[in-house]
């Protein structure tokens, strides 16, 4: 494999280049978290979430973060294979090396995350390929313009006696549809089942989406998910500390002149991302 075949330095400066480009991308995903504590229904959040799935640009980027995470894993992985193969045998007298014995962990607190991050894709983004089952958004004005298409076909003698039905109920059952399953200003369907969207919105209604705010709630309602959330985001915590050091160590930038801020930074860094994702969770749970 190429990849193989590369010097250690340049897979140390892919990991570094990849890290620092994982390292500014979780600010950006915290943000889009913080609109779930919004006290709207989760109308900011629906809305974010409809243009990071509709928009071209965002959807080319998420690949690229994808194809990131795996390059940072894949090359991390061979690199501490390859360090190991070059010293099968531990050194007789411990050595008394400046590196911190978190940093010595990279490996580990990282394949926690991984499995963090496996739990998070199949809740969240396989339901929006609809390899599992998740909850579902529809605009009330799409699912009327289609009703409104099926009743012109029926007056126009275009549907048998069973599609008949079929409209009549969907009409009985938009009519008392409960509250849980539309907004206040009746504009969305929102936390439908796919047997919701059938019922309300028709069998062949393919116009709606996830709805991540109402599965984010649900999650977040379970207290075991919580404590799994809440202690995989302190492993991250330490992963993002060592994590920012080392970027800056990997391109040399690390110096007696500047240590003490890249490590305060550091510190910072690996404190708020977490405080400000597990935030979101301890609301939920709370209020």
């Amino acid at each position: 494999m190429k990849l193989i075949k590369l010097s250690s330095i340049t897979k140390k400066l892919a990991v570094g280049a990849l890290a620092a480009f994982l390292l500014v991308f979780l600010p950006f995903h915290m943000g889009m978290n913080f609109c779930i504590l919004r006290q709207d229904g989760g109308e900011w959040y629906r809305n974010v979430c409809h243009f990071m799935g509709t928009n071209w640009i965002v959807k080319v980027f998420e690949v690229i973060l994808l194809l990131c995470v795996v390059c940072h894993i894949v090359i991390t992985v061979v690199l501490a294979v390859e360090n190991k193969s070059a010293r099968p045998v531990g050194y007789a007298v411990s050595q008394k090396s400046k590196t911190h014995t978190g940093s010595k962990w990279m490996i580990y607190t990282g394949c926690i995350i991984l499995v963090f991050l496996v739990i998070h894709f199949v809740d969240f983004y396989f339901a929006k390929t609809g390899l599992v089952e998740g909850k579902y958004v529809a605009k009330v004005e799409k699912v009327d313009k289609a009703f409104q298409q099926k009743a012109q076909a029926l007056q126009q003698g275009q549907m048998d006696e069973k599609q008949m039905q079929k409209l009549q109920q969907q009409y009985m059952a938009i009519q008392s549809i409960p509250a849980d399953k539309r907004t206040q200003d009746f504009k969305y369907f929102v936390n439908l089942t796919s047997q919701d969207v059938q019922t309300y919105c028709g069998e062949d209604f393919k116009d709606y989406e996830p709805d991540f705010y109402h599965m984010a709630i649900d999650k977040f309602h379970n207290p075991l998910y919580v404590i799994i959330y809440l202690l995989a985001f302190i492993v991250l915590g330490i992963h993002l500390f060592h994590g920012v050091v080392s970027v800056f160590q990997t391109y040399g930038l690390m110096n007696e002149k500047y240590a003490k801020a890249i490590h305060c930074l550091a510190v910072i860094y690996a404190i708020v991302i977490p405080l400000g994702f597990a935030m979101v969770p301890l609301h939920v749970i709370m209020f």
